[in-house]
Parts: C-alpha cells; structure tokens; sequence
C-alpha cells in the first residue's frame, strides 16, 4: 500500500512541477518577459517557481525553462540548474559531437577568375 502512495504522490508532484514550467514556458514566450501579460503578479514568484523546479535539471523542459528565464534582464542572480553528473556528461558530450561534426567554411578574399569550358 505505502508503494501505490508513493506512485501516487510523485504523480502529483509531477503534475504540479508541468504547471510551473508551463506558466514560465508562457512568461519567457508569450508574455515575452512582461509579467503583466502573464499569470504571475511579481518578479519574486517568478524565481521562487524557478528555484522549486531548478533541481529536476535532467528533464528538457526544466532545461529550457531555466535558460529562456536566465535571459531575462530583470532577474540579476542567474538561477542554476541541479542535474545528475551522467546527464551533464551527456550534454556535453552531445555539444561536442556537434561542433566536431559541424560544417567549417573558410572565407578566401581576393580576386578570383573563374573559368567555364
């Protein structure tokens, strides 16, 4: 019984943590960093959310939330994200893989004759 409970309350938690990551998801998009146009009242609720979901930083949309809010010019301590060592391994490997495999373009200026048979 104390297992189906527990399911049950991570669930929950689940459910609330979307929430706050939709509603800053619609602050940063939407709203475009306006907090009148969006559901929050004041800047302070604004990072208190952030910091309640900093700590799931494995999860992608927690990722991106916190990065389009650490845009924002009115929020001056930068949040953090927490993430397991295995996920950050991971992106940076991700990040490497793509400047290695990106494509390098080396501009030549000069006069050029160009030849068509």
């Amino acid at each position: 019984m104390a297992q189906e409970e527990f399911k049950v309350y991570n669930k929950y938690r689940h459910i609330e943590e979307g929430e706050i990551i939709k509603k800053i998801l619609h602050y940063c998009y939407k709203s475009n960093y306006v907090i009148s146009f969006s559901n929050y009242d004041k800047l302070e609720d604004i990072i208190k959310d952030a910091n309640r979901i900093k700590y799931f930083g494995n999860e992608p949309s927690v990722r991106r939330a916190i990065k389009l809010l650490n845009k924002d010019n009115k929020i001056k301590d930068k949040i953090e994200l927490i993430m397991s060592d295995k996920c950050r391994a991971r992106l940076d490997r991700i990040e490497q893989i793509k400047k290695d495999n990106s494509v390098k373009f080396k501009v030549i200026k000069g006069t050029h004759k160009i030849v068509f048979d």
